[in-house]
């Protein structure tokens, strides 16, 4: 009779170990499953590298290490040197005042001089109906130049007009 009563407390205990186990790996599965779908639709899923094509005169370190810092903002730079970057400049529209050490090509757009990355992340997602953008000089501080920050950077369109400030 004792032994009865062991026995079946022992299938008990099994049988609610069974359940707890159970419960415990649908929910492991069901938060694995909401993690995936959460991964797959907010837009964090990795997009191929944009790829840009970066005009430079030959020896210009500044505009490679501009080049740089885009690859690792995941962009594509193919850099190119040419010794005729205001031949360059006049065949994509972009203004004397404009002009900067280095014009890139990217999608059907063209970027002048040290632009901030975010400035053409906008670019590529807003998708204005304009040439490109330009910040023009060298500005200390800004991506791939030495020097500190001393304002924020105006970015302006070929056009002239003030695209966004970063």
């Amino acid at each position: 009779m004792r032994l009865g009563r062991v026995i079946r407390t022992l299938c008990i205990q099994v049988t609610w170990s069974y359940i707890w186990m159970k419960q415990s790996l649908n929910r492991a599965v069901a938060i694995f499953s909401l993690m995936v779908f959460a991964l797959a639709f907010t837009g964090t899923a990795v997009a191929a590298p944009v790829a840009a094509t970066l005009y430079h005169n030959p020896g210009c370190h500044c505009c490679e290490q501009y080049a740089q810092y885009l690859d690792k903002a995941g962009y594509d730079v193919k850099v190119v040197d040419t010794d005729d970057m205001a031949a360059l400049n006049q065949k994509h529209g972009v203004p004397p005042k404009l002009a900067s050490c280095h014009t890139m090509t990217i999608g059907h757009y063209v970027v002048v001089g040290h632009v901030p990355e975010p400035a053409i992340a906008q670019l590529l997602r807003e998708q204005p109906d304009i040439e490109g953008i330009s910040l023009p000089g060298m500005p200390a501080g800004s991506p791939g130049m030495k020097g500190k920050k001393q304002g924020p950077f105006v970015v302006r369109t070929l056009s002239g007009d003030v695209y966004g400030t970063y």
